[in-house]
């Protein structure tokens, strides 16, 4: 059967101060003052999460500079409590008393004792499911930017990268290079031994140019059969950068041996040098564009043409 021994109000209130005091989440009571609002009492858990001192705040307005309450989206919340008595799972940033930020959810009610009315406040740290999110985001980010074939980074990474470059360019030293490389005969690969054989055509350029470029090159795959590739150099090694650029594309493009088969792969390549006085991404691109629809119209099995700055700015005898 149910107790139904009678509590009285004083056991019944201590025992709610007991739970306040106790309670393993943040909560605080304040005035409800639109303007002037102040603390009243805080747990425990309130001083541990927001890292203040009862001795600091008591009393004092949680508007005030330096409170750990303290938002663009405050006078929204007071607006519920005024309106609705209530608010719930409001996301909230406070700021600790060591300056680190601490994501939150609030929730508040009003309640009326004689003639003045206290706002009771619960927070709940949300710090490690927005943690959480944020890796998500990450992930989502990063699967969105690569390429599901090769693992490159694919066209959306490209643009973001190559934006990223030209904006920091007026303050660098280093030369942009940008190889937009065309695969040979790719369509009769696919046609005469399949598309499973083309695959991994695609997988083994992917990982030669991956393992012959240097760490802070970019490579990426654009779609099909065309590869981009983007080295920074610094301007005093500029004139030597094609010649390496060149073997290395001699070493991507040797036979390649699969299924059985030795396959020799070749490559239209164009190459393009970043003018950061007249260039776009979208120019420096077209540029590279163009370069390789020539290299491609001479039928060589791996032919490299070199735009006209990028010509301009190697030594006469390179």
């Amino acid at each position: 059967m149910p107790n139904d021994d009678p509590i009285s109000p004083q056991i019944l209130s201590s025992m709610l101060m007991r739970m306040f005091e106790f309670a393993p989440v943040a909560m605080a009571i304040t005035t409800s003052d639109r303007v002037n609002s102040r603390y009243v009492k805080v747990n425990d858990a309130y001083l541990k999460l927001t890292g203040l001192k009862w001795a600091d705040i008591r009393d004092r307005e949680l508007a005030a500079s330096g409170a750990a309450i303290n938002s663009p989206a405050r006078d929204e919340r007071r607006r519920l409590l005024d309106v609705e008595g209530a608010y719930q799972s409001q996301e909230v940033d406070i700021k600790r008393a060591d300056g680190t930020v601490i994501p939150t959810l609030i929730s508040a009610q009003r309640t009326e004792v004689g003639d003045r009315s206290y706002d009771v406040e619960i927070l709940i740290d949300i710090s490690a499911r927005a943690n959480l999110q944020r890796e998500l985001d990450q992930a989502l980010i990063k699967a969105a930017r690569t390429d599901a074939l090769t693992g490159l980074p694919n066209r959306s990474a490209y643009d973001a990268y190559i934006a990223g470059c030209i904006a920091q360019q007026d303050h660098s030293r280093t030369a942009l290079m940008l190889a937009f490389i065309d695969l040979n005969s790719f369509k009769r690969i696919n046609d005469t031994l399949g598309h499973a054989i083309g695959d991994k055509v695609l997988q083994t350029v992917a990982q030669r140019l991956r393992d012959g470029c240097r760490a802070g090159d970019f490579v990426a795959r654009l779609g099909g059969d065309e590869f981009i590739v983007v080295l920074p150099i610094p301007q005093e090694n500029l004139a030597a950068a094609f010649p390496a650029f060149q073997r290395m594309m001699e070493a991507v493009f040797t036979p390649m041996d699969l299924e059985g088969r030795r396959l020799n792969i070749g490559a239209a390549i164009g190459t393009a040098c970043l003018d950061i006085k007249t260039d776009t991404a979208e120019t420096l691109l077209n540029r590279a564009d163009q370069c390789m629809y020539e290299a491609k119209s001479t039928g060589g099995m791996l032919h490299i043409v070199v735009d006209d700055f990028l010509r301009s700015l190697r030594r006469p005898d390179k």
